[in-house]
């Protein structure tokens, strides 16, 4: 599951290793689902009809991680690992802007249009994304149809996630120092936690390394 913010090419770098090492790979598109009256009740049965009860590997990157929780509940079985890839943790009984710091908080109102958030490239200045993404056809194919995401999906408040949640693996792995302090917490909350000294995106532009440090971190 790649962030709302972002797009399915969030994984079209890293799928093909996956798929080399044996995996079936399903990426969700999120951007048909972010006009939805709830955005977490359309993930979670987009991500069932893909696959249930199956041994599964779910992974989220980014802003997708506090929609993982309902992904592992909806998707079931007895074989499930969750992984949180540079990600957000579960915040359930609130919401994204709700679990934010309040100069965080503030700084998102501020930012958004009327009753939307615009797109993700436009937060930043130019060169920031540039550094992450240094090749130019790379930055194009990333950034192109980024989604303006509605208020309602910002302000949702998420559920407490139930049975298959609580019964799942869960794996945190760290790309950025970014998310170092994120890390800390899962680590804390008895996630299986790994570490690459690389960027947010670098399952875009260290594919290999990423794919690596996946499997390794879902080997028994």
């Amino acid at each position: 599951m790649h962030s709302p913010l972002l797009t399915s090419e969030t994984w079209s770098a890293l799928r093909p290793h996956l798929e080399e090492a044996g995996w079936r790979v399903a990426v969700l598109d999120l951007r048909a689902l972010v006009e939805s009256p709830s955005f977490h009740a359309a993930v979670c049965e987009s991500a069932a009809d893909i696959t249930r009860g199956t041994p599964t590997v779910v992974v989220g990157h980014s802003r997708a991680g506090p929609y993982l929780p309902g992904i592992a509940d909806a998707v079931g079985g007895d074989r499930l690992d969750v992984v949180f890839m540079d990600a957000r943790l579960p915040h359930p009984g609130t919401s994204w802007l709700g679990s934010l710091p309040p100069e965080q908080a503030t700084w998102l109102r501020e930012l958004a249009a009327p009753g939307r958030l615009p797109t993700w490239d436009t937060w930043f200045p130019t060169h920031s994304i540039a550094e992450i993404l240094p090749d130019p056809e790379q930055r194009r194919r990333v950034l192109h149809g980024l989604p303006e995401l509605p208020w309602q999906l910002v302000s949702e408040v998420l559920p407490a996630p139930g049975r298959g949640w609580h019964s799942a693996g869960r794996v945190y792995l760290q790309l950025s120092a970014a998310y170092q302090a994120t890390a800390v917490q899962a680590e804390e909350r008895g996630y299986r936690v790994r570490s690459l000294d690389a960027e947010h995106l670098a399952m875009i532009t260290q594919p290999a390394r990423v794919a690596d440090l996946l499997l390794s971190a879902l080997l028994p």
